[in-house]
């Protein structure tokens, strides 16, 4: 009986922890020594085998810093290789190539302007609004998505949005998240925290992580916490890059959501986002907490590499032929949208 009660208790403790992990700011190990510390509360784990829980926490923190840029970009080409299966690409080239040109130019502006083998943009053939960002750069964006977009600050508001994921390392997070609470649970229900337990049943967090991640960015989408951290980085790239910053609200308020469409007609963002009034209250918030803060904090490129992004030399027309600009562009490319 107690076995069995030790085994229930583990499992609702490790579904518990990472819930608390995929949904907040919790490290893993953190997340770790949490259950450990409720386990030993409840008198259901000894010293040792709570140190073992720890132990392995530490151990999947190590492997994954482990990771190189290189791993990242691998593994988030194989996952983009995924997303093509149920999202075919759009073959459009003159669509994408202005999407990497407008992405590259505001991704100089993130928190990781560089990376390794540099951002990259695509289309998706899909009228459903959506778009994707794996680890390594690869951001897919459905023409759905696209055509929502009114003018060219929007449709750089979708794209500083998926940047900002991935400058903010969201895919593998996800990752860990994910199968951190299986093999927490897994661990408590099958080994019942036997003494010895292997910690190396914690490391194995890349076996599936490919297929982890498609699933995640295409059914569940990232955690709101990310959602809400990758809209402020937008807003934070748009400022910096001297482009409108109300285009990341205006975009958002028109996104379908579970509201507006009914759960059974719901998807894509619909799906995998907060809704829309919920991320412009965050946003709002994040405004009005940074006010007075030079840039918010943002460091910029040197004058001539945000010169060389925007395509505008100065002068004292400067801000009408950039709006021009912007303008003739987009609405050169709203043929393929």
């Amino acid at each position: 009986m107690r076995k069995a009660r030790s085994a229930w208790f583990l499992a609702a403790a490790a579904a518990l922890t990472a819930t608390v992990l995929l949904s907040s700011c919790l490290t893993l190990a953190q997340s770790m020594d949490l259950l450990a510390t409720r386990s030993l509360d409840q008198g259901l784990l000894t010293d040792y085998q709570a140190a073992m829980l720890k132990r392995a926490a530490a151990a999947a923190v190590e492997a994954e810093n482990r990771l190189s840029p290189e791993d990242d970009y691998y593994v988030g080409r194989a996952v983009a290789a995924s997303i093509f299966q149920s999202y075919p690409p759009y073959d459009r080239p003159e669509l994408n190539a202005y999407l990497n040109k407008l992405g590259q130019g505001l991704a100089l502006y993130s928190i990781r302007p560089e990376i390794y083998s540099g951002y990259r943009f695509f289309a998706l053939d899909s009228p459903e609004v959506n778009a994707f960002a794996t680890p390594g750069g690869h951001i897919l964006v459905t023409r759905g998505l696209v055509s929502l977009a009114r003018d060219e600050d929007e449709l750089a508001a979708v794209l500083a949005h998926e940047i900002a994921h991935v400058a903010l390392g969201h895919g593998l997070a996800s990752v860990h998240g994910a199968r951190f609470a299986r093999i927490a649970s897994e661990y408590a229900l099958n080994a019942g925290l036997s003494e010895g337990g292997e910690a190396a049943l914690f490391t194995s967090t890349f076996g599936d992580a490919i297929a982890d991640l498609a699933k995640i960015l295409i059914v569940s989408g990232y955690s709101q916490t990310f959602e809400f951290q990758a809209d402020w980085e937008a807003y934070l790239v748009l400022k910096a890059s001297g482009r409108d910053t109300e285009a990341l609200s205006r975009l958002i308020a028109r996104i379908p959501s579970k509201e507006s469409t009914g759960a059974s007609g719901a998807a894509g963002f619909a799906l995998t986002h907060p809704a829309p009034a919920t991320r412009l209250e965050a946003i709002g918030a994040s405004v009005k907490e940074a006010k007075g803060q030079e840039l918010f904090g943002r460091v910029l490129p040197s004058t001539k590499v945000a010169e060389a992004a925007s395509g505008v030399r100065g002068g004292p027309d400067q801000e009408a032929d950039a709006a021009r600009a912007k303008a003739l562009r987009f609405e050169a490319m709203r043929v393929y949208f």
